[in-house]
């Protein structure tokens, strides 16, 4: 039995009984013999001058002190033993009481009560003080179990269960630190599994959720002890390795993972062969922190990603600059509009057979104080990828609109202007609603302005991409589909979509120029199905006089390129309008 730390004895209970029996023995002897000569011998023996009742009360305090001891030291037995030997002397008391009438005796039984309740009252303390210590112990251990498991969560993934980004960070920093007194070098790779999403799409996410368990373990086989793997978030891992010599060394890591994972990852009996992208890091080389060592991979694997499946790629110098420059751009960007720098330029479409001019593409541009003019390849997907695009976008509608309502009003032509449209506006749920106002604002002729997408944008498998067109096509716009023959087409959609005008990727008109049977023969293709399906074509990317003969003779019905012209500013294409009767070449 075990209670702070002392332990019941059986020799401590004796020998605690043995003297208080010993002391309540003479008690009783004190209080029953009436022989004078034996109390006279034990008086002499203790004290000539104490009396008798004195010595009772003192052998009675000792007796309580005995018990309490007891209670104190030896708990429950101690406790159960002073209430046996305290009725024990009580009752003996209670018998001299009696035998001799006397009431020298009732003093000693009520101590010996006192006795009793003080005792109960100190046990019933302890035992109430030991079970607040149980339970205080046991909450200090539900407390250290919580501080595990948080501990846990806030380091740990809790799928993989391996380092989170916090804790890789962490471990990371002290790499660093450590590497600046030492001076070995430290790689981070970012590590992301190619078409992942495929797993979750066929099995479902409790499946992915087993590879990504199985490739974490595999990952971790490959490492030493001082490296760490972690899973930064989806199917994206970080790896540190530690002490390197020089940069060649990561290599043999890379090897490794891009070996374990060239064995399947077998789950609910189907096998699943995992590929990776990798970016690799150096410090100091790639940077002079985690955060910036971790960008840098990550930089380096969306490269490893374009370049195809089970790359590495290591950070470079050029990659960090094109980055920088990019988000300087994207900064840029957000003020473009308010600091005038986008403007409109006009690309003229004329018929293939008159040459006439009966329409125009707008085209977007930017000139920026610091860059000079930006490549619209360059800037319009940083704004889709912002969602600047779609105040941008509105923007250039509005100013379309009030340019050709113009160029109508002056010129008494309904030329046609064509828009183009990326996917981010067409997701927005706004968007109809802000078309047709500006439309209204601006009375243009809705049949004057046809709305352009590309044929990889037209034709996904959304709904609301259909959706938006049909509801543009309300509004009296026409609809035409760029780069044609480059995406997804499909004979269906163009049977059921709202399609007005079919515009043929340049890089078919190249090949004419190339005297390339097959794009000859695609184009041919493509200004039948056209005309079968009741649509008009046009050829973008014209360019020699070659292509326009062979367009000519096989009845494509408007052409656009530099055969003809180049994309002009607004005053120019009123000059060109003013300059050329009948707008003839």
């Amino acid at each position: 039995m075990k209670n702070n730390g002392n332990k019941f004895s059986i020799k401590k209970i004796s020998s605690v009984a043995i003297l208080f029996l010993l002391i309540g023995l003479y008690l009783f002897l004190a209080q029953v013999v009436r022989n004078e000569d034996i109390t006279r011998n034990i008086s002499i023996h203790l004290n000539s001058q104490i009396s008798v009742p004195i010595i009772r009360g003192i052998i009675t305090q000792l007796q309580m002190i005995l018990c309490v001891s007891m209670v104190l030291f030896l708990n429950q037995w101690g406790y159960l033993f002073s209430l046996l030997l305290n009725f024990y002397s009580m009752l003996g008391a209670i018998i001299f009481l009696i035998y001799n009438g006397s009431s020298d005796a009732i003093p000693g039984v009520l101590s010996y009560i006192g006795v009793i309740l003080i005792c109960t009252i100190i046990f019933i303390y302890k035992k109430r003080v030991t079970e607040n210590l149980r339970k205080i112990e046991k909450q200090k251990l539900t407390l250290i179990q919580s501080e595990n498991q948080l501990k846990k969560m806030v380091f740990y993934d809790m799928l993989t269960n391996l380092p989170n980004k916090s804790l890789f960070v962490d471990r990371l920093n002290q790499s660093i630190e450590l590497s600046k007194r030492k001076g070995f070098l430290i790689g981070v790779l970012f590590v992301d599994l190619d078409a992942f999403k495929s797993v979750n799409d066929t099995m479902g996410h409790a499946a992915g959720d087993m590879v990504l368990v199985e490739i974490g373990t595999r990952f971790s086989k490959c490492l030493r002890k001082e490296d760490t793997v972690s899973r930064f978030g989806g199917d994206e891992f970080l790896i540190q390795i530690n002490n390197i010599e020089k940069v060649e060394d990561l290599k043999l890591i890379t090897d490794k993972i891009l070996n374990t994972l060239s064995q399947p990852v077998c789950v609910n009996e189907i096998h699943f062969m995992i590929t990776a992208s990798i970016g690799c890091a150096v410090y100091p080389y790639d940077g002079a922190d985690s955060d910036t060592l971790i960008k840098n991979a990550d930089i380096a694997m969306y490269t490893a990603k374009a370049r195809g499946i089970n790359e590495v790629i290591y950070c470079t110098t050029d990659m960090k600059n094109d980055v920088l420059r990019k988000m300087k751009l994207t900064n840029k960007l957000y003020r473009a509009l308010e600091q005038n720098e986008l403007f409109v330029q006009y690309q003229p479409q004329v018929n293939t057979k008159t040459k006439k001019i009966i329409g125009f593409e707008a085209l977007l541009r930017w000139r920026n104080e610091e860059f000079g003019l930006i490549p619209p390849d360059v800037f319009i997907p940083l704004a889709e990828t912002t969602g600047i695009i779609k105040s941008i976008g509105l923007w250039v509608f509005e100013t379309v609109c009030i340019q050709c309502k113009g160029c109508t009003a002056k010129f008494g032509e309904n030329y046609r202007v064509s828009i183009n449209l990326s996917l981010e506006q067409l997701k927005d749920i706004n968007f109809i609603e802000q078309i047709s106002k500006i439309l209204k604002d601006t009375k243009v002729n809705p049949q004057n302005i046809q709305i352009e997408v590309t044929e990889s944008v037209a034709f996904k498998e959304e709904t609301f991409v259909l959706n938006r067109l049909k509801e543009m096509k309300d509004l009296g716009l026409t609809i035409s589909i760029d780069d044609f023959g480059t995406g997804h087409s499909s004979l269906s959609r163009l049977r059921t979509y709202p399609i007005d005008l079919i515009k043929i990727d340049m890089e078919f008109i190249q090949g004419i120029t190339l005297n390339s049977k097959k794009e000859k023969e695609i184009v041919k293709s493509i200004i039948q199905l056209a005309k079968n399906l009741d649509m008009g074509v046009l050829a973008e990317g014209v360019e020699t006089e070659e292509q326009y003969e062979f367009l000519n003779n096989e009845d494509c019905d408007e052409i656009q390129g530099f055969y003809f012209y180049k994309p002009m500013n607004p005053e120019d294409i009123v000059e060109l309008i003013l300059c050329k009767e009948g707008n003839i070449i």
